[in-house]
């Protein structure tokens, strides 16, 4: 009942518009100008009348088609973004890798290579000792492998202080420096002696040899 309702109002009201239009001026002289036409013409303009009529009408649906395509290829790249940034997000949380750990000897010769490298003086290398343990235990990590050492170098100006420092930063991978001590050189004024300390952090491997040991006694327990 509603819906006749519905569509009776609506009929009345493209009555009531239809009306209005023919009741214009601008109706009646179209319609006049129209009449006076020969029937070709008229033919034609009713042709062009409908093909204008449905391009309208397929104009609504092609314009969201577009603005959908528009939406969609946003969404892409929207997506893209999102799932670049939770990568990024992933990788920023997990540790880094950490080499394997190096020897006392392996990290003396780093250190060697990057005293040569900055073009020290002999006279301006002085001794490359190991640390104690207790000294640098607040700086590994429990589970972490690691060796230090300290160089000493004697007579630096800044710049070479500067250059060496991140030198021994940089040296390789796993390797930090954790502290430094600049005093003035004796007898100088613009030379000063550095002692630095140098980290090797990595991941200790398992021992082989033991884990192939425990075995076979493990299984000839079993046989017993």
């Amino acid at each position: 009942m509603a819906f006749e309702d519905l569509r009776e109002q609506l009929k009345d009201r493209a009555n009531e518009a239809m009306a209005k239009i023919q009741e214009s001026s601008t109706f009646n002289t179209l319609r006049e100008r129209y009449e006076s036409q020969t029937p070709s013409v008229q033919r034609l303009i009713v042709i062009a009348g409908i093909t204008l009529t449905i391009l309208m009408i397929l104009s609504i649906p092609m314009s969201y088609i577009s603005s959908g395509s528009e939406y969609l290829s946003q969404f892409d790249e929207n997506r893209q973004l999102i799932q670049g940034l939770l990568r990024a997000a992933r990788s920023a949380k997990e540790p880094p890798a950490l080499p394997p750990p190096q020897t006392p000897e392996s990290l003396q010769g780093s250190i060697q290579r990057v005293v040569r490298e900055a073009g020290l003086l002999p006279d301006q290398v002085g001794p490359i000792a190991s640390m104690p343990g207790e000294v640098y235990k607040e700086f590994a990590p429990p589970g972490v492998s690691h060796t230090a050492m300290t160089v000493q170098l004697k007579k630096l100006n800044v710049d070479q202080i500067l250059e060496i420092g991140n030198m021994l930063q940089n040296m390789a991978p796993g390797v930090k420096l954790i502290g430094i001590e600049v005093v003035q050189s004796e007898g100088q004024t613009h030379y000063y002696d550095m002692i630095a300390a140098v980290m090797s952090f990595g991941m200790a491997t398992p021992d082989v040899g033991e884990d192939s040991d425990a075995t076979p006694s493990g299984r000839g327990a079993g046989k017993k």
